[in-house]
């Protein structure tokens, strides 16, 4: 029988060339050490070869030197035997599995005959040199040849994975599409059921899907080893959700310590997951692959693994077509569902409150039938992107039938939220549209359920949002109902007020009252217009039995149009009788901040051109320009244009007081009657009260107190500088008709008893008016900018005194014959600033500096003038201290 050739036959390795290896073997033993490391200093010396040790520790790279030493030894004694083969091909494979190429293994074995050339041409005899040369190389190409083997069969198992991952990949796409295709959601889930089955790497595959609102993965499918439901919570560093949110592909060890528990608990069974993500529009998805060898996907390559997540996106596209209205682009009934349970599940964990809604357009019908099913399309989708617009981020508007939409508005933390944005949506719907150049308007109906308020499961929630939209739509349509019952209850009221002020303004039961506003020093100024409705069974009602409609979408500007007109035609007819009132009017925030306000207020002062602008003052109250502030000062402004005065009502109970009265056009401050009605008991509303007088009589502005009901309080706001009163100790607001009688037999309340002279804010305005004459004296040699409200057209009346002059001033010395002297004189600073800085500008700097030596003698004789004023008037008030009032 012959003999079997070996390998070491096949190199031709005799007995005879073992011994000579044996007889030099404690030598080259001796030598692994040095050669172990001369091998790893060669794979790290190299950029290739280095990339695959990057990450590992010099502990561990330590070990591998020894065990490359013990290698070495174990070659020199195997004889190239059969287990020493096993070893070998195992070795051979993992290089293949690390990335390292074979020209790089062959230069390894190079390296191993220098070293010991090297080593051994001092040591060996040198009859035995020749022999010895022979059997290293020999033994050498052995050791090499194997790994190529252990190497070669890595690659074409490697290659057998790839193509059975091909394969399988083409063989689910092949699938014919017919009326017994799969679904969508099937493709995918036939891969992870081939992938366990048909590659001896993989032991389970699945996916995940989740749309933007999800904050915890819930595995779709799965396939290879059995797991308990998987939930996958949103936690930092978490592989999973690292690949939905970066879209790049993670490669997880489940042995690595910063792997989160759930991958950690499936150690012992996979060593690594690869996820490969994948998305279309809002949903996006990733690929779960669990493989039973560590570097599984740099052996394959994960990129092989891309097509699982091209497939997935198709999937996911195919979903959003079954999941999305073709029209407009929304989610679907189904989706929208689905939404709601995530969207349910994630308001208990925040602890906040989630609208349900069901909307539907009143009107689309008619313009449907009337103008074709062209025009209703573009309708919707106009529709469509004027409420995305109103929406949050977060908020899901989706189309569940013809005309009727659902919301979701999560992250509630008030239910006044939900009232504003519902408000605002409906605002979005009125708004008219040009359809085949017609103007086509429609409005909204809105039905809304609270969860958890509305501890109902989804279904529940959409069925009660559809039920409070017919409530919605039973009240008149264009409106929002809840369904929470405690809440139904007060819209229920609130409906019933609005309805009763709509009846009232049809039938014209709306009336106006006026209360006097009378001056400190005892003269009727003029009245504020108060609202009432005069119900047919319950009398007259004040406002606050229908304070909810003054400012409600469709009933602010009616009633504001009317107040209007009302209140200007009552005006007219006093100054026909020879009373020339004030009229004040409350205007709503609503109505102010309508784009036809200014129309309104032009068309109601082109009605009684023999009532002079200036008699009219808009009263907003202080919350009335706060969502919009920019363009209530610009509204304000154009009143102002028009002459019409401005007054800031119930001041001091916002909460930009301050900003209003920096910022906003006014001519009149009204404290709150809150402040004023303990102001003799009360330290901190008198403090409060002081403080606004006083920085109102700087500004020149005019100050009325509300709520004045005894003489005290008249008397001590008097003695603190307040301009004017209002209240009922001078009288209730009473009947249009009564007024001229109560101004006939109106007198001022009487004085009790001697007091001290009114509060002088003069000084603190003289200083600053010093420091500011100084200030442009400085700027004029170049030291300094020169200061606002100096140089301008009409500077003399925003600067500090000028304001005082106008304002506080006038009032307490406008009859003075001196105090006309000192208008002129002041204006005459103003013009010689003006003229100083044309000098200046011009270069000549002599000329300049004389007009502001000029400057400086004008303002001393203002000063001692205006000092001498004012010593007359505190010598008459202590005689008289009322006179100065």
């Amino acid at each position: 029988m012959p003999k079997v050739s070996t390998l070491p036959d096949f190199l031709g390795l005799q007995d005879s060339d073992f011994l000579v290896i044996d007889r030099y073997r404690n030598a080259l033993d001796a030598e692994a050490p040095a050669l172990a490391h001369a091998f790893y200093d060669y794979l790290l010396a190299h950029s290739v070869t280095a990339a695959i040790f990057r990450d590992f520790s010099p502990e561990r790279l330590d070990a591998l030197i020894q065990k490359q030493a013990e290698h070495v030894r174990n070659l020199l004694a195997s004889r190239l035997d059969e287990p020493w083969r096993e070893s070998v091909k195992r070795i051979g494979a993992l290089h293949h599995r690390l990335g390292i190429e074979l020209s790089w293994i062959a230069g390894a074995y190079v390296l191993y005959w220098r070293h010991w050339q090297k080593a051994l041409r001092a040591q060996a005899l040198a009859s035995d040199w020749p022999l010895l040369q022979d059997a290293l190389i020999r033994l050498l190409v052995g050791d090499l040849i194997i790994q190529i083997e252990g190497y070669t069969y890595a690659a074409r198992e490697t290659d057998a994975d790839r193509l059975s991952l091909f394969d399988l990949l083409m063989g689910v796409l092949a699938t014919p599409r017919g009326s017994d295709s799969p679904r969508p959601e099937e493709l995918l889930q036939q891969i992870c059921e081939a992938l366990p089955r048909k590659n001896a790497g993989v032991r389970l595959a699945g996916y995940v899907v989740s749309d933007a609102m999800g904050e915890a993965l819930t595995l779709e499918y799965l396939a290879g080893l059995p797991l308990p439901a998987l939930q996958i919570p949103k936690i930092a560093g978490d592989p999973c959700w690292e690949a939905l949110e970066s879209g790049h592909t993670v490669i997880q060890s489940v042995d690595d310590p910063q792997a989160p528990e759930w991958v950690k608990a499936l150690r012992n069974r996979i060593e690594e997951i690869g996820f490969f993500p994948f998305r279309s529009e809002a949903l996006r998805g990733v690929g779960l692959i669990g493989v039973s060898e560590k570097g599984y996907f740099r052996r394959v390559g994960s990129a092989y693994y891309d097509a699982f997540a091209h497939l997935g996106e198709l999937v996911l596209l195919i979903r959003n077509q079954s999941l999305r209205d073709p029209l407009t682009g929304l989610p679907n009934r189904t989706l929208f569902l689905d939404r709601l349970k995530i969207a349910r599940d994630q308001t208990l964990r925040h602890e906040q409150l989630l609208g349900v809604a069901i909307l539907d357009m009143d009107g689309f019908k008619q313009v449907n039938d009337r103008l074709g099913h062209m025009a209703g399309d573009y309708l919707l989708q106009a529709v469509v992107q004027r409420l995305q617009a109103q929406l949050r981020a977060g908020d899901t508007l989706a189309r569940i039938g013809g005309d009727e939409f659902g919301l979701l508005l999560p992250g509630l933390e008030h239910l006044d939220d939900l009232e504003v944005i519902c408000e605002r949506l409906l605002a979005a719907i009125r708004e008219p549209l040009e359809i085949e150049g017609e103007a086509v308007s429609i409005s909204g109906s809105l039905g809304v359920t609270i969860y958890p308020l509305d501890d109902s499961d989804a279904s529940t929630l959409i069925r009660h949002a559809d039920m409070a939209l017919y409530a919605a739509k039973d009240a008149g349509r264009d409106q929002f109902h809840l369904h929470t019952l405690a809440l139904d209850e007060a819209i229920q009221t609130e409906v019933a007020i609005h309805g009763m002020v709509k009846q009232a303004l049809h039938e014209n039961r709306l009336v106006l009252h006026y209360q006097p506003i009378v001056s400190s020093a005892g003269t009727v100024l003029g009245v504020e217009a108060l609202i009432r409705l005069n119900h047919p069974e319950k009398g007259l009602l004040a406002p606050a039995a229908f304070f909810s409609a003054l400012d409600h979408p469709r009933l602010a500007r009616p009633i504001g149009r009317f107040v209007l007109i009302e209140a200007l035609r009552q005006g007219a007819i006093w100054q026909e009788k020879g009373l020339s009132l004030l009229v004040s009017l409350n205007i709503s925030t609503r109505h102010l901040l309508d784009a036809r306000f200014l129309e309104d207020l032009q068309e109601a002062l082109a009605r009684h051109p023999g009532l002079r602008p200036e008699q009219i003052e808009i009263e907003i109250t202080e919350s009335a320009p706060l969502h919009d502030l920019p363009r209530a000062q610009a509204i304000l402004n154009n009143c102002h244009r028009l002459g019409v005065r401005i007054a800031i009502d119930d001041f001091g109970t916002g909460n930009a007081s301050l900003t209003y009265l920096q910022q906003l056009p006014s001519d009149t401050i009204k404290i709150d009657q809150s402040f004023v009605r303990d102001i003799i008991d009360d330290p901190k509303d008198l403090a409060i009260v002081t403080a606004v007088i006083t920085a109102n009589r700087m500004l020149g502005l005019k100050v009325i107190a509300e709520g004045v009901e005894m003489a005290e309080h008249a008397d001590l706001l008097t003695k603190m500088g307040c301009s004017h009163l209002q209240g009922y100790l001078f009288s209730r607001p009473i009947p249009a008709e009564d007024i001229p009688a109560w101004i006939a037999r109106f007198r001022p309340a009487p004085k009790l008893g001697a007091a001290l002279p009114p509060m002088d804010i003069l000084p603190p305005i003289l200083e600053g008016h010093i420091l500011r004459i100084q200030k442009f004296l400085r700027a004029m040699r170049q030291e300094n900018p020169f200061p606002s409200h100096v140089l301008e057209e009409d500077a003399e009346t925003y600067c500090h005194l000028g304001q005082w002059l106008r304002g506080d001033g006038a009032r307490r010395f406008g009859q003075s014959p001196e105090f006309a002297g000192l208008l002129v004189r002041h204006e005459r600073l103003h013009q010689i600033s003006r003229a100083a800085k044309s000098l200046l500008d011009a270069g000549d700097a002599e000329g300049a500096m004389h007009q502001g030596n000029l400057l400086d003698l004008e303002n001393r004789l203002l000063l001692a003038e205006l000092l001498t004023l004012t010593g007359k008037s505190h010598e008459r008030g202590k005689t008289d201290p009322q006179d100065s009032a």
